[in-house]
């Protein structure tokens, strides 16, 4: 029984070992709208890579498509869950110059830059709202800068760090501002924060996407979606806005990528439970092997009896 209490004991701190949670982001989240919208549905971008630039990497192109697609993707996951579906009609039309014939007047032009230095960041997009007419409508072209090299020009983004930026680029083209906290209540990163949450080129980084306050911001500033193909009267003018009450704050992963983040997860719950059990059964082992040891030794021999002295005939 001893020896099982002993067990016990060692096995408890093993298995109530976890890592620690990431911090939750503060309730009241919210993000402004730039304070326009495009007047239709289908926005067209042109990616405009540097092949002949020294600092450009190939890859480049393909991570900013992949960078508009997961926006797609993830509007489709959040609708499916939400039941608005109006920004589900938005369409992303992506062209690469130099790869194939482009629009001439695309709503998004998508540059690269080497470096901003130490004030700029990583990306720049500037939004072109009317001023005229009829406000709150983006003007043709919205342009996006996105850096190769972090504002020290000394390390270079990886894909996983072009992607993210341009995610978080492309909100700003859609209309989003900066989101209030850096984390979602789910523990990840907020795509819409100010600045980037990981360090750029560690290979260790991970996507990050839009989270349903950048969504809800989102079908909030496409809500004419919901009645009309195109805008015919004024965009909404900026706004701050939070997620209504009892609404869950997290990152909307687009479905492919949750279904491996969950493999994966269910991948790290067996090696963890193969690891407690191997060193349950580890410690058993040596408790069974001290057990053992403690049974075959030999009792101590017992003390000498003291004999009485011996008494003495009287002469």
């Amino acid at each position: 029984m001893k020896a099982l209490l002993f067990l016990a004991i060692l096995l408890v701190p093993i298995i109530c070992v976890e890592s620690a949670p990431n911090a939750h982001a503060a309730s009241g989240a919210s993000i402004p709208t730039e304070g326009g919208t495009w007047a239709n549905p289908t926005i067209t971008i042109v990616i405009n890579p540097q092949p002949n630039q020294p600092w450009f990497k190939a890859s480049y192109a393909g991570d900013v498509s992949r960078a508009i697609s997961r926006w797609a993707e993830s509007i489709i996951a959040y609708t499916d869950a939400s039941g608005s579906d109006s920004i589900r009609k938005l369409s992303f039309l992506t062209y690469v110059a130099g790869n194939q014939s482009v629009p001439p007047n695309p709503d998004v032009q998508v540059d690269f830059t080497q470096s901003f230095g130490s004030t700029q960041g990583l990306g720049l997009t500037d939004v072109r709202i009317s001023t005229s007419g009829t406000l709150g409508i983006f003007q043709a072209p919205t342009t996006t800068t996105l850096a190769a090299y972090d504002p020290t020009n000394t390390t270079q983004l990886t894909d996983i760090d072009m992607i993210n930026i341009a995610s978080h680029e492309f909100g700003h083209a859609l209309g989003l501002g900066h989101a209030t906290v850096s984390g979602t209540d789910d523990g990840t990163f907020e795509l819409m924060f100010l600045s980037y949450g990981q360090a750029v080129g560690n290979p260790r980084n991970t996507l990050e996407a839009p989270s349903t306050l950048d969504l809800y911001a989102l079908s909030y500033i496409y809500d004419w979606l919901a009645t009309s193909s195109t805008l015919n009267s004024s965009g909404h003018p900026r706004t701050d806005l939070s997620l209504p009450s009892g609404a869950t704050y997290s990152s909307e992963y687009p479905y492919p990528e949750q279904i491996q983040m969950l493999q994966t997860s269910v991948s790290q719950m067996r090696l963890e439970i193969l690891i407690v059990a191997v060193v349950a059964g580890l410690l058993l082992a040596l408790v069974l092997v001290f057990g053992t040891l403690l049974s075959r030794r030999k009792p101590a021999p017992p003390a000498p009896y003291s004999w009485a002295p011996v008494p003495t005939t009287p002469a």
